[in-house]
């Protein structure tokens, strides 16, 4: 890095500098430090800062880690690096980002800093992370089972109930075809893994346990899932 004094052309690209600087510390917000360095003179460069809440970078303060981290780091390239995270003595974890300025000559001039404090969007993160958690359900294995929870009997019942419903027709009026979908429906969800369903939908349809068996089976030999 060239150490050279500033002349007029320097101190108006470092002027410009600190008008971007102050253009994107206003558009981010105050999660987001923007600092401004005259790489001239090292022990006291920092010639501008905006948000200073997240570091607490002050004006005359000199470079922090531009060589021990930015300069040294094979991810340096074309005078920028982009979003690197950091940590605050306070042990705040900050995103950043360094771009040194050259001049015509090309002759490094200064650096635009920009530190982002993270916190507000972990916690953010982690709500999100939390509230969208979810888990898989495990498929219940295709037998029949005994359910004794009361709440699972109620639906089932009303299921029942709303299925015959649907056909538009009082129980006495129903045909064989409107009973047979009636069971079709019912065992495709899976009503008839519960035990006592069959004596349960029986009853509920006005026919025996033996035809609905008979109904059931005709289904599932139609579909050839027997």
């Amino acid at each position: 890095m060239d150490n050279h004094a500033v002349n007029d052309s320097d101190s108006l690209i470092l002027e410009t500098l600190v008008t971007v600087a102050r253009g994107i510390a206003n558009t981010f917000g105050p999660s987001s430090e923007v600092v401004v360095h005259d790489l001239s003179k090292p022990k006291t460069s920092v010639i501008a800062v905006f948000n200073n809440t997240v570091t607490g970078r002050k004006v005359g303060e000199g470079i922090r880690d531009l060589i021990l981290t930015v300069l040294r780091s094979p991810d340096f390239k074309d005078d920028m690096l982009f979003n690197y995270q950091s940590v605050t003595p306070e042990g705040k974890s900050i995103k950043c980002t360094t771009i040194v300025i050259r001049n015509n000559e090309k002759n490094v001039v200064g650096a635009l800093c920009i530190n982002t404090d993270l916190s507000a969007f972990v916690s953010t993160k982690k709500f999100f992370d939390d509230f969208t958690k979810t888990h898989n359900l495990t498929p219940p294995e295709d037998k029949v089972v005994d359910i004794k929870n009361a709440d699972v009997l109620d639906i089932l019942d009303h299921l029942i109930q709303s299925t015959i419903k649907e056909t538009g027709k009082l129980v006495e009026q129903m045909s064989k075809e409107d009973k047979v979908q009636v069971i079709k429906y019912l065992d495709e969800k899976g009503t008839f893994l519960v035990r006592g369903s069959v004596n349960w939908v029986a009853s509920k349809l006005g026919m025996s346990r033996n035809t609905v068996y008979s109904y059931l089976e005709q289904h599932r030999l139609s579909k050839n899932i027997k």
